[in-house]
């Protein structure tokens, strides 16, 4: 079929490589004579091909996976970029520009091999100078990725396939945050709706049909083996509504949890739905300011009031785990075999008891302590713009306050929530944090979401040597005393980790398998036949 090329060239100033004392290189031009990563516009006139798929991107901006701010950008580039490892449905660390990785004796030196003969599709070789420009842009804060690497010190290329990377202090499976898409060296930084989009992945771009869709061909000379598909098309859809509407008339295939809440969403027949147990984890948090959360038996005891099981079918319509202990139940390490979470007032009550805590005439509990009467009356706190938050903290107050504990809850609009968190104005409060791939609590119990000011030298000294092993059956033990730790100390409660998914249209008969590393995870699977 004819095609009319319309070429844009636009030169990029190349910098060095941080960390590295690297000579700079010059990539292999494409065969039209664009520099690698420079901008081409290509606009094609031709019919779709049957065996395709077809995604839907909002909010536009470029098809740079680095800078884009749209979360559906950043899913569709999967089909175009990868990254040096990924995560299975159990969170093991799968290679795939990365050949193998290591880690030094004291958790500081990350060393990772990388696979050799991989092609860009612009035909050039893919090796570690692509590897540590990435990098050194992540850690410039150039990216969306910034957080991934906030931990690395340095970085620098030991060999043509080998890049060695220095972390402040040993952080738990590190390679798991190296999930983020590799560029090009020299690609340039910009956020431009003209970037033409050159990775090592299983469909390639080819150019636009119409002004409104983009065509991917499958790449002939991807590593796995051509994709099942033959072509995959993007289409730049308006707003969330005609996102949606396009999905049900099967004018786009597929359709992510980013996009749509199925707790307020019903997907219609033929639609099959790919679920997976994100990072995003639902919290009850305590003030240790407050006198009354002082002793442990008391927040263990308010734990055992909650009924978890009843808070996801009520609330969450079942779209999500529940959990105990703050580790994904879907992970390796994950070996808690508790099933079952309901209240239990017995040991609820029995752990209060042992902090002084008794129920008066009125049904209300009550203690002496220091000489003084304290009355178990307190407020939660939760962000009043998320319906589920709010319908979670009124589930909690109802179990506390039919146990004994007067509990108001206190429904604010999100900016002064978190106002009211930072200045540890709150007596409990419901939370959530999106915790990184590689499992790593620090974040909630190290860093400023530690808001409930809790300290425990012995959860620090456990998370240091999980970063100072990659040995499998070692990292359990250590997650398993991690968790007996924090269950003992119960600083906040764990209440469930929620669901992700992939909504694939009646199209897409096989291959679809999301993990926490990727919505698109095996995309070169996905078939229509």
């Amino acid at each position: 079929m004819k095609k009319i090329l319309t070429i844009l060239f636009a030169v990029s100033l190349a910098f060095g490589i941080s960390g590295c004392d690297a000579v700079d290189r010059i990539k292999d031009s494409l065969a039209i004579g664009q520099e690698s990563g420079g901008e081409v516009e290509t606009v094609i006139h031709e019919e779709e091909i049957s065996n395709s798929i077809s995604l839907g991107v909002l909010d536009y901006d470029t098809f740079n996976p680095l800078t884009t701010e749209s979360e559906t950008v950043r899913e569709a580039m999967q089909l175009v970029y990868e990254p040096l490892f990924e995560l299975d449905g159990e969170m093991r660390i799968i290679p795939v520009l990365a050949e193998s990785y290591s880690v030094s004796a004291d958790g500081r030196t990350v060393t990772v091999n990388l696979k050799s003969g991989i092609k860009w599709h612009d035909g050039s070789d893919f090796n570690a100078y692509d590897v540590a420009y990435t990098i050194k842009s992540i850690r410039n804060g150039s990216t969306t990725y910034t957080d991934a690497l906030s931990d690395v010190v340095d970085h620098r290329i030991t060999g043509d396939y080998s890049i060695e990377i220095t972390l402040r202090n040993p952080v738990p499976n590190f390679a798991a945050l190296l999930t983020f898409p590799i560029v090009q060296y020299q690609t340039p930084l910009t956020v431009s709706s003209k970037y033409t989009p050159v990775g090592t992945g299983p469909f390639k771009f080819d150019g636009k049909l119409g002004t409104d869709k983009m065509q991917f061909s499958a790449n002939d000379e991807y590593r796995e083996g051509r994709p099942a598909a033959d072509n995959a098309y993007i289409v730049f859809i308006p707003d969330l509504d005609k996102y949606h509407s396009m999905f049900e008339a099967s004018e786009i295939d597929v359709m992510t949890s980013n996009m749509v809440d199925l707790t307020q969403y019903m997907p219609k027949g033929g639609v099959s739905v790919s679920k997976f147990v994100t990072n995003k984890l639902t919290f009850l948090g305590y003030n240790f300011q407050n006198d009354i959360f002082a002793g442990s038996a008391t927040r263990i005891g308010l734990s055992q009031f909650i009924d978890k099981d009843d808070i996801i079918s009520s609330v969450l319509y079942s779209h999500a785990s529940p959990v105990d202990i703050p580790i994904n139940p879907s992970s390796y390490l994950y070996s808690y075999d508790k099933t079952v979470f309901n209240s239990d007032e017995i040991s609820a009550m029995e752990y209060l008891e042992k902090d002084g805590w008794s129920i008066n005439n009125s049904g209300i509990y009550t203690r002496n302590r220091n000489n003084q009467k304290q009355t178990f009356d307190v407020k939660l706190l939760t962000n009043g713009e998320s319906v589920e938050k709010v319908g979670v903290a009124n589930k909690v107050a109802e179990y506390f306050t039919k146990f004994g504990v007067e509990v108001t809850v206190e429904a604010v609009d999100y900016d002064e929530y978190l106002k009211r968190i930072e200045a540890k104005d709150f007596d409990m409060f419901i939370g959530e944090i999106e915790l990184g791939s590689n499992l790593d609590l620090s974040p909630l119990i190290k860093s400023s979401w530690n808001y409930f000011t809790y300290q425990n030298t012995d959860v620090d000294t456990l998370i240091t040597q999980l970063g100072m092993t990659v040995d499998e059956e070692e990292q359990k033990l250590l997650f398993d005393q991690l968790a007996d730790t924090l269950m003992n100390n119960m600083p906040f409660v764990p209440l469930y980790y929620r669901e992700g998914c992939v909504l694939a249209g009646s199209k897409i008969k096989t291959g679809i398998d999301p993990s926490v590393s990727s919505f698109y995870r095996g995309c070169e699977q996905w078939s229509t036949r």
